[in-house]
């Protein structure tokens, strides 16, 4: 077993270089198909030098990044060109019956997708609505009533191949759309044999999502600008049947997994009414996890509070999960729980269900946990009473998090409150939106984290629930 690491990842340009990626260069990159691939080398170079710079003067480098690159990626010039290209393919379209929504390819944008099918609804409710998504989350999607067939398509990597694409080529020529919908960064018309044609595409939302992320008091989340987005693509050619409003996200579970996730809760020991913490510690990014050193205070404060936690045994960085509890002093160890990787993802989506507390960082499950639940059978309730903690390093917690309190958030949508807390970061700036290309050498996404902030968050909110218990158990005054 690899050594535990006890300081944060300091040299990102080592990892790449350890799993034979060159420095920068993302996985599956050199199968990407050409104009895509020219266009992230154009991107590649920006990271390059922000993460050269930043590493070297992180608050001065940050603040001159800002102060040259965003005006010029939210410029209304921009912005306006992008959207008349977009307005004049909907406004060439003469039939509105078949369409094709593509996400972009990981599990989470699977999950936060889903709004642009409400939207295309909330214009043409009778419509073919095909929605391609990523294989691992088909069984949490698929039960969406808003789209015709929900398609897995997408495997579990980082990028598409050319493979991959050829095959959603063969998709586009033989399903006949009138529109496709393209939320995936990493396909353009051209290279699907389109063109322009038929094809609207989020990249061309980019300067004006730049442009709002500055109105702290409008709701930023990707979720929230995908369904105002696609309302806004339709409305150039359609008028809506109804007012504009936000459904929220959905994931639909089917018995089995069901039935799995409460296997699992028997054999660790949950029993109704006990208070249940569930942790996911891992992350897709080093910029999004949080260092080793600080998850280590943070899960065992938690178990100070005295309930049972449900660790995340994790993927991306395997192992993580054991090694954080393998730390542990042996009484509180012995309430940690391992949530081991066999586990499906529709039945850890039921499993968080069943806790109090939900934490993860920037990543699938926190949008799992954050979505309304449904029993794909209609045979089982789901409580969706589950409070969402979130942690953000890189990535800016508004466009992805969720929280109840704050302005210009969007709440997860159970019956529970919940937070984004945004570490301490000197160098942070609006070049993290994408981290897929950064390089830094010394990551400090994570360089100050209020753990007790944190744990203190969770602690109030368990001590209600223990306050709302022994009320409904007391009996009422004569």
């Amino acid at each position: 077993m690899e050594e535990y690491e006890t300081t944060p990842v300091r040299d990102g340009s080592k990892q790449r270089q350890a799993s034979g990626l060159a420095v920068g260069e993302p996985p599956g990159f050199s199968e990407w198909p050409g104009r895509v691939r020219l266009y992230n080398k154009i991107q590649k170079a920006l990271f390059i030098a922000s993460s050269w710079l930043t590493d070297r003067h992180p608050r001065a480098g940050a603040r001159l990044i800002d102060f040259l690159v965003r005006p010029l990626a939210s410029h209304p010039l921009l912005a306006a060109l992008c959207a008349r290209r977009n307005r004049e393919v909907l406004r060439t379209l003469r039939r509105f019956r078949r369409f094709l929504i593509i996400p972009d390819i990981h599990i989470g944008d699977a999950v936060m997708t889903q709004p642009a099918l409400s939207a295309l609804r909330d214009f043409f409710p009778a419509a073919h609505v095909d929605y391609i998504v990523n294989k691992t989350a088909y069984p949490v999607i698929e039960g969406n009533p808003d789209a015709t067939r929900v398609i897995p398509f997408f495997s579990n990597g980082t990028f598409l191949s050319s493979g991959t694409l050829a095959e959603l080529r063969r998709m586009v020529r033989d399903g006949g759309y009138d529109l496709i919908l393209n939320f995936c960064p990493y396909i353009d018309g051209k290279d699907m044999g389109l063109g322009w044609i038929r094809m609207v595409n989020i990249l061309s939302c980019a300067p004006a999502v730049i442009r709002d992320e500055h109105r702290t008091r409008d709701v930023m989340h990707f979720s929230a600008v995908i369904y105002r987005v696609t309302r806004g693509w339709l409305s150039w050619a359609a008028e809506p049947l109804g007012s504009e409003r936000f459904r929220g996200l959905r994931l639909t579970v089917g018995d089995s997994a069901i039935e799995e996730a409460g296997r699992f809760a028997a054999q660790a020991g949950l029993r109704p009414g006990d208070p249940v913490i569930m942790y996911n510690p891992d992350a897709a990014s080093l910029y999004t996890r949080m260092p080793p050193d600080r998850q280590f205070a943070f899960l065992d404060s938690l178990l100070r509070l005295g309930p049972k936690v449900l660790v995340g045994a994790g993927h991306t960085q395997a192992g993580i999960g054991d090694r954080l509890v393998d730390r542990l002093d042996p009484r509180r160890r012995a309430k940690a729980r391992i949530v081991p990787v066999s586990l499906s993802l529709a039945a850890y989506a039921a499993l968080i269900d069943l806790c109090d507390v939900f934490i993860t960082g920037d990543t699938g499950p926190l949008h799992l946990a954050a979505a309304r639940k449904y029993s794909g059978s209609g045979r089982h309730r789901f409580r969706n009473r589950t409070a969402v903690l979130s942690f953000f390093g890189a990535t800016p917690a508004r466009m992805s998090g969720y929280d109840s309190d704050e302005p210009g958030y969007l709440a997860a949508d159970q019956d529970a409150p919940s937070r984004a807390y945004t570490a301490v970061s000197p160098c942070r700036n609006i070049t993290c939106l994408n981290k897929t290309f950064k390089t830094c050498r010394n990551v400090r996404c994570f360089e100050e984290v209020d753990v007790e902030s944190l744990t203190g968050w969770t602690g109030a909110y368990l001590e209600s629930l223990g306050r709302r218990s022994s009320e409904r158990r007391e009996p009422a005054a004569a």
